[in-house]
């Protein structure tokens, strides 16, 4: 069910459509308001129409610019559809450059990147006790998204009525310990994404323990308190990101491939691990976890993670692939930073309010983005490369947007944030070529 509004803001909206989406979870109606553009628009402009909407009085304004609506034809056909049903006019539609997809097969890349990017967090909430109950609300809606779909013959295998009825049963069970509630969610992401056929193309890769040159294994050296706590259920020890390619680097990002994935989750439950005054954020997966998770992430493990303990497989993915999930990866999270922009600007400034270090995660969106689609491609940019290439790009200035979200204006940081996303992701596709307009609608 949708409605018109017919006063909107001159020279920026053409149009604003009130949806009333249908009951979830929550049991409690829930309505979004998706306020249309008339152009692409500056990180001001962007404030300013959100707090034009909160004048408005709209509920969950979301604005969809030109970009936004066109792309999601490739990135999220379901959206691109029921805009179109409710009038709002999107001038393109986009398709992947590489080969043909069918909408089924579009619609199961959104699901496999939203599911991935909600599941991937779920260790470091457990080990680093890095949720609130927004979180765990936003874990719940993921997979009821999931059960949604699923009843619509999305997701082969899967009871879509019954996962619905596991996430409302687990959304309203009352004295539920906390890291029990997180391992029973962690337990249906599991199932769902174990669903997903593994595309023909995925091959096999063996990552085992490299021989660690002598300058780095003191780095390292915090396998044998890992396997002291974790015991005997350690299989395999991945690491990657500035501790691998950097001199210096503020912590360590680890994927430990475990026996029992939950019984350790439970020992290290809020325990926030760290070695030489560095926290280690760690993924814990079984071997099976790890590989189905890598199957729908955006890089390839082996290409740019060093193994420092055991071994274990891997799939490695061909690069048109990689590209396409970056991309859709960076659709999703420019709509969950137009989705936060609203709520930001009610918030006062708290550098120690879990929010507020959300908002500055968001804020660094450009970035990994940037990253990512740039290591798919086999090139390796490090931090401040990428933050060079965003400013060269858009004038976006990723520490400074962070430290504004963190301590200053977190509503202003992610609008700057939400645009120069648009942008990146414009000047990425425009690099390598990965969707282009449409034929079938020239």
């Amino acid at each position: 069910m949708s409605a018109r509004v017919t006063d909107v803001a001159p020279g920026m909206v053409r149009d604003v459509v009130v949806v009333e989406r249908p009951l979830t979870w929550r049991g409690t109606p829930f309505s979004l308001s998706y306020v249309h553009l008339d152009r692409e628009v500056s990180g001001t402009e962007l404030l300013e129409i959100y707090r034009w909407a909160a004048r408005q009085h709209l509920e969950n304004p979301r604005v969809i610019s030109p970009f936004t609506l066109e792309w999601s034809s490739v990135f999220h056909p379901r959206f691109h559809r029921a805009a179109g049903r409710a009038g709002l006019a999107s001038s393109g539609a986009w398709e992947p450059a590489s080969e043909p997809a069918d909408d089924v097969a579009l619609q199961r890349l959104w699901l496999q990147s939203v599911l991935f990017l909600s599941a991937v967090t779920l260790s470091a909430a457990i080990v680093q006790s890095r949720y609130s109950k927004g979180t765990l609300a936003s874990k719940y809606d993921r997979l009821w998204q999931a059960g949604r779909m699923a009843t619509k013959g999305l997701i082969p295998g899967l009871a879509g009525e019954a996962l619905m009825g596991d996430v409302e049963a687990m959304a309203h069970a009352p004295g539920i310990p906390d890291v029990e509630r997180l391992l029973a969610i962690r337990r249906r992401f599991e199932d769902v994404i174990g669903l997903f056929e593994v595309p023909a193309s995925v091959r096999e890769v063996r990552m085992a323990q490299t021989s660690l040159s002598a300058d780095l294994r003191p780095r390292f050296a915090f396998i044998d308190e890992l396997k002291e706590r974790i015991g005997g259920k350690l299989v395999c020890v991945i690491v990657y990101g500035s501790s691998v390619n950097s001199r210096h680097f503020a912590d360590y990002d680890l994927v430990l491939v475990v026996q029992d994935p939950e019984t350790v989750l439970r020992r290290l439950h809020a325990t926030s691990p760290g070695f030489g005054g560095k926290e280690l954020n760690v993924g814990i997966y079984s071997p099976d976890e790890l590989w189905r998770m890598q199957c729908l992430s955006g890089d390839n493990l082996a290409g740019y993670g060093l193994c420092i303990y055991g071994e274990t497989r891997v799939p490695a993915k061909p690069e048109a692939d990689l590209l396409m999930r970056n991309l859709s990866f960076g659709i999703v999270r420019q709509r969950q930073q137009l989705g936060m922009i609203a709520s930001a600007l009610a918030d006062a400034p708290d550098p120690e309010d879990d929010r507020h270090n959300l908002y500055e995660y968001f804020a660094k969106i450009p970035a990994n983005i940037a990253k990512g689609t740039f290591g798919a491609a086999g090139q390796r940019l490090t931090k401040e490369e990428a933050h060079q290439w965003i400013e060269s790009v858009c004038g976006f200035q990723t520490p400074r947007m962070q430290q504004l979200a963190r301590t200053g204006e977190p509503g202003r940081a992610l609008a700057e944030s939400a645009v120069a996303t648009g942008a990146v992701l414009r000047a990425l596709n425009e690099r390598f070529s990965v969707i282009r307009p449409s034929r079938a609608s020239s």
